[in-house]
């Protein structure tokens, strides 16, 4: 093939190359530039700590009174390189440990979103690459505070603790309360420009109170990933 032959294909190739990259750059920006959400477990402050509740009267605004409690939190954070828009952490499903050792699912359970910490609110209007954001999952506080209203508390009997989920609404059916007993929650974490990763907690609730973090949270309260989104060992 002579010179002149080569520089025309050249051209040629040359032109078509930049007519395709031309048609496909939206679709190819939007497969190399995307978000990319991953969960991250940690049983110390300030994913997980102890804290206090501040009960107060809708009517009246008054300070009925301050509960001690402990928190559970998972970090949520965008490790890709766009931003995320409309990210959820969405309850799927639970399940509960039998005497047998399996689990089976707890059927009274109404799926739906977490709420993030600190906005309080089930969708979290964006979060930009390389930052990230606590969702709660839920918190114990004291059964020994019996003069609260159920209303604010979840209910105790025996002195024992309950997990009460931070689902977006407290559904009627008490689904959101776990007694004493091991658990798995299946959560699927999203955006509205990304993919869902699916991950699972297990939630171990004694029913034992502890006033010491520490003892709490190896003793009566602990969480840890079993699948999915970023592993890590507590």
């Amino acid at each position: 093939m002579n010179p002149e032959s080569v520089a025309r294909w050249t051209g040629i190739i040359a032109t078509v190359l930049a007519v395709v990259v031309a048609l496909l750059k939206e679709e190819l920006q939007r497969w190399w530039r995307k978000p990319k959400l991953q969960a991250a477990i940690r049983l110390t402050a300030p994913d997980c700590h102890k804290t206090w509740i501040t009960v107060v009267r809708p009517e009246t605004g008054k300070v009925i009174a301050r509960v001690p409690c402990y928190y559970l939190r998972i970090w949520i954070e965008n490790v890709g390189n766009q931003r995320a828009e409309q990210v959820q952490v969405f309850a799927s499903k639970l399940n509960r440990k039998q005497p047998d050792g399996t689990f089976a699912e707890v059927s009274s359970f109404l799926p739906m979103n977490l709420r993030w910490a600190h906005i309080d609110r089930p969708y979290l209007e964006s979060l930009s690459p390389r930052m990230g954001q606590h969702c709660n999952v839920g918190y114990v506080a004291d059964p020994n505070t019996r003069s609260v209203p159920a209303e604010f508390l979840p209910p105790v009997s025996d002195d024992k603790t309950r997990l009460r989920l931070s689902l977006e609404v407290q559904p009627n059916t008490g689904s959101d309360l776990l007694e004493q007993g091991t658990y798995l929650l299946e959560l699927k974490i999203a955006a509205s420009n990304s993919e869902p990763v699916t991950m699972s907690l297990e939630l171990f609730v004694s029913g034992t109170w502890y006033d010491d973090e520490t003892q709490m949270f190896s003793d009566g309260l602990t969480m840890r990933e079993m699948s999915g989104g970023r592993r890590g060992a507590l």
